[in-house]
């Protein structure tokens, strides 16, 4: 059966518990379903241009959770589950589970996972990216130079979006490759090449044409799991609740050290410091690159004050508590409770699955997930929790440092064999509206091009 959902594209959150030991869970001990936090990388991510190592912690992540595989998925065969990992909470001092998501794939391409990797004293993350959906190898370099990329340069029509210069590897060095005005697309959103940070170098993503938001499918609300229940044999969770994503630009920020979207309350100064950026500052910033706001700005672009209003609604959000949102669904709930009648029936933040699988006015399908599927995808997962494992043996140094390298320059550039990932899709795409457009022409790199000195707290 399918039904229509009121918005192009929701977050669905998981608040269900099953335990096979539930007489010994105490009735304090509850998930906590949280409308604040990363944006699972596999679904969108921002892009940093002077790559270095990820976030550290000290304490060890727990073992990955049991996701239930949802009743209701986007229709087509290109949307694929991927599973959810831990992720660091600095203000809780504790992990929160980033829920899987649904993922209309990007054509052409495969999701290699990320994962926390052992480091002096601790663990760093090292972010996930979409590469070839052919890739049997990949090449790791050393660090390429400081960026050059100092924002649009020169006149161009409204219809066209900037993309980013980038270093490229040329005969054994690295070459300036400037960056171009491009037309926009309706649809679809370019991610720029990029550098990745792994412990054994730095692997080379080239750019690609993703889905809009809007498209990309379904991810699941972060939440906070005591260790109490995930340590119980059996424990497993399912969604129930769903996050309208159309609202998500109005509270969402880039935080490039994090290698994260966030979404939510990181209004305040504390928060600026530890580098949770609002996503409009990206054009007044070249260490980053933000592939969603550059593709909002671009729909917009009739509309001359649409950026200026961005950073207007993020300031007053700032200096005004009342107007941040709640950072939590119960919250949410008591939020809503409050609102007159009337802005209580206009579309809300989340709500239960129920009701957006029941809602009628809108061009994006769910369709049940059978029993064959169910177990298939479950499969999938598990293989795909097994890659990350996988990713993190091949990219440990083969004498392994006392920590990950800070300064990347002296890994020597290697190739490696790598298995495939699951999460890719097999077969054509028949649907010619998943068809990308052609790749972009890009302006041929520059060897004579001399890289600037690196700052002193570079890479």
């Amino acid at each position: 059966m399918k039904q229509w959902v009121n918005s192009l594209a929701f977050v669905l959150v998981t608040a269900a518990i099953f335990a096979t030991n539930t007489s010994a869970a105490r009735a304090d001990l509850r998930i906590e379903v949280l409308t604040r936090g990363p944006i699972h990388e596999a679904f969108a991510q921002p892009v940093t241009f002077d790559e270095g190592a990820g976030f550290a912690i000290t304490r060890q992540p727990p073992a990955p959770l049991e996701e239930m595989i949802p009743e209701q998925k986007p229709e087509g065969n290109h949307v694929l589950w991927i599973p959810g990992y831990w992720n660091w909470d600095t203000d809780r001092s504790d992990f929160i589970w980033i829920s899987g998501c649904w993922r209309a794939v990007p054509p052409n391409c495969s999701w290699i996972p990320g994962y926390w990797a052992t480091s002096a004293g601790g663990y760093q993350w090292v972010a996930g990216f979409w590469s070839s959906a052919d890739t049997e190898e990949i090449e790791y370099l050393p660090a390429p130079p400081a960026t050059l990329e100092a924002g649009p340069q020169g006149a161009s029509s409204s219809n066209n979006i900037w993309i980013p210069g980038c270093w490229v590897r040329q005969e054994g060095r690295y070459a300036w490759r400037a960056g171009f005005w491009e037309a926009g697309r309706a649809n679809w959103v370019w991610v720029p090449s990029q550098y990745c940070y792994t412990p054994l170098g730095y692997v080379y993503v080239d750019g690609y044409w993703d889905y809009a938001l809007k498209n990309r499918g379904v991810m699941f609300l972060p939440v906070y799991c005591p260790a109490e229940l995930y340590g119980q044999a059996g424990f497993q969770f399912a969604p129930d609740i769903v996050f309208n994503i159309d609202v998500l630009s109005q509270n969402l920020f880039c935080c490039p050290q994090r290698h994260h979207y966030y979404f939510g309350d990181y209004y305040g100064a504390d928060y600026a410091q530890q580098g949770y950026n609002p996503w409009c500052d990206v054009s007044v910033s070249f260490s980053w690159y933000d592939p969603l706001f550059v593709h909002a700005q671009w729909q917009h672009r009739d509309d001359h004050q649409w950026a200026a209003n961005q950073r207007t609604g993020y300031e007053q959000r700032r200096d005004n508590v009342a107007l941040r949102p709640a950072r939590t669904y119960a919250a949410l709930q008591v939020q809503i409770a409050g609102l007159p009648r009337k802005q209580r029936n206009q579309p809300q933040m989340a709500r239960p699955l129920k009701e957006a699988v029941a809602a009628k006015n809108a061009p994006f399908k769910f369709e049940t997930v059978d029993a064959y599927t169910r177990t298939s995808t479950a499969s999938q997962a598990k293989d795909a929790q097994s890659y990350k494992v996988t990713r993190s043996q091949w990219e440990s140094p083969k004498a392994a440092p006392a920590e990950l390298p800070t300064q990347p320059r002296e890994i020597l550039s290697q190739k490696v064999k790598i298995s495939r990932s699951s999460t890719r899709v097999n077969g054509p795409v028949s649907n010619k509206s998943l068809m990308p457009p052609p790749r972009p022409k890009h302006p041929t790199p520059d060897p004579n091009v001399q890289p600037k000195e690196k700052k002193e707290n570079g890479r």
